[in-house]
């Protein structure tokens, strides 16, 4: 069996993306609006065009994280489904999802507090949010008991509350949470079903949630049914008991060969799919070119629609999507931005999978290794921007003009060449220091946490 290196390399660059993004993110606001956002003066940056606003989608890359944890953590169960450990085995990924996410999160969570009660960020947090906090240096019991109300919000999956600012990028974990929980139902309840009707029923239900704006279910569901897709060509022999299941940032495995080879050529008769079955004859050849065309134009589909800015509003470019949109979301940005994302994610996915010359690039080592530190460094990076960006920026800035930073406005005003070098010589700094962090905390804490969840599954186990 060969692991799908490919949806490895892609979670490490969405993580990536994002821990990048939100380095700017609080400051520098330009790079992650449309090119037609007022003033223009402002923003006819090549940047805020696609191909190369996907470098700051973070939304974008969310959205993307939905559908490759639908993904990852269906695939050994769906290989396990026929054997006689399959309900047991859904047992134990549901126990150690828990301890997968929430463990890690904790020590991320209370890190982070402890760094808030000595003062050590320069970091503009929301006055709303600090008044929920206790002062600095003062009642070490109440930011204690702070963090477990923290942790008890983000466990709620039926009522979450979104708690951010010291850990903002966290608000993800109880909708990463709910969706994988959504997921090991449906697995378990359409365990009987035949392949046929699973092909089509899943689908149809994340349709249901995406029309709802549910986004995150949807690419949940959605990337369950590329999974099952993935499996439908097979009957390989079921995984051994003791084979380990791999969770959202873990690694996914199948056999390549077992993929259909694409969604426009396969046969509605899944029992058999003809996966087996070469393109020897000219027609077989056309119809396979006619299935990479279709691949390759909803991976473009796709992409765009990760391009999508954060204006507030469809911008020029996207506002015939609008037309399409239902009644359900009744204009809310905060639901349809995410729902379009979410669509894109599923497409580039899907074409992702189909189309080996896009997988090659995610193959390789340097992406293959931020595809296994990226829970790490999504969990830390923001911690890091906290204590050292402003300090180190206006350090570098102050020592090539000679002037204070103050405000961004006012330092790109005064001195464009240092503000251009403070910001990227900061950004390198830290991104080596979120790198190196990311690495050891990978080691020391995630896979301990990995271990230790296994070692709670077989004590609760019988």
């Amino acid at each position: 069996m060969e692991r799908t290196k490919w949806l490895d390399g892609l979670r490490g660059i969405a993580a990536a993306i994002v821990a990048a993004d939100h380095f700017f993110m609080s400051d520098v606001w330009h790079p992650f609006v449309s090119y037609w956002t007022d003033p223009p003066e402002g923003n006819r940056h090549i940047v805020q065009l696609p191909p190369i606003r996907i470098l700051f989608s973070a939304h974008g890359m969310v959205t993307l994280f939905m559908v490759i944890s639908g993904y990852a953590i269906s695939i050994s169960l769906l290989k396990a489904r026929n054997s006689p450990q399959f309900l047991a085995r859904v047992s134990s990924a549901v126990v150690r999802r828990v301890f997968r996410i929430y463990m890690p999160v904790f020590v991320t969570a209370s890190l982070a507090q402890i760094f808030y009660f000595f003062d050590l960020y320069h970091w503009p947090f929301d006055e709303g949010f600090l008044e929920t906090l206790p002062k600095p240096w003062t009642a070490p019991w109440h930011h204690f008991t702070w963090v477990l109300n923290y942790m008890a919000d983000s466990m709620n999956i039926i009522a979450f509350e979104y708690r951010g600012a010291l850990n903002g990028q966290l608000w993800t974990m109880p909708v990463e949470f709910r969706g994988s929980n959504v997921v090991y139902l449906l697995i378990v309840g359409f365990s009987g079903w035949r392949a046929k009707s699973r092909f089509y029923i899943l689908p149809t239900l994340a349709c249901f949630f995406l029309w709802y704006g549910n986004w995150d279910i949807f690419g949940f569901i959605w990337g369950l049914w590329l999974a099952e897709r993935a499996r439908a060509t097979t009957n390989t022999p079921s995984l051994p008991s003791d084979e380990p299941l791999h969770a959202e940032f873990e690694m996914a495995e199948f056999e390549d060969e077992d993929r259909p080879r694409s969604f426009f050529t396969t046969p509605l008769r899944l029992g058999s799919w003809y996966g087996k079955r070469r393109c020897n004859t000219l027609k077989s050849r056309n119809c396979l070119t006619f299935s990479r065309i279709g691949a390759i134009l909803i991976f473009l589909a796709g992409y765009y629609l990760l391009c999508l800015g954060n204006d507030g509003h469809l911008p020029p470019g996207y506002q015939f999507l609008s037309v399409l949109q239902p009644s359900r979301w009744k204009d809310k940005w905060d639901i349809y931005h995410f729902c379009w994302k979410t669509i894109g994610s599923a497409m580039l996915v899907y074409a992702i999978g189909e189309l080996p010359c896009l997988q090659r690039p995610l193959n390789t080592r340097v992406v293959q290794y931020l595809g296994k530190i990226s829970f790490a460094l999504y969990l830390l990076h923001e911690t890091i921007y906290e204590l050292w960006r402003n300090p180190l920026r206006d350090l570098i800035y102050s020592a090539l003009s000679g002037k204070e930073y103050g405000s961004s406005g006012v330092a790109l005003g005064n001195d464009p060449f240092s503000f251009h070098v403070a910001w990227w010589s900061t950004g390198i700094l830290l991104g080596a220091v979120v790198v190196g962090a990311s690495h050891f905390y990978t080691i020391y804490v995630d896979d301990w946490c990995v271990a230790f969840a296994k070692k709670v599954d077989r004590w609760l186990s019988y």
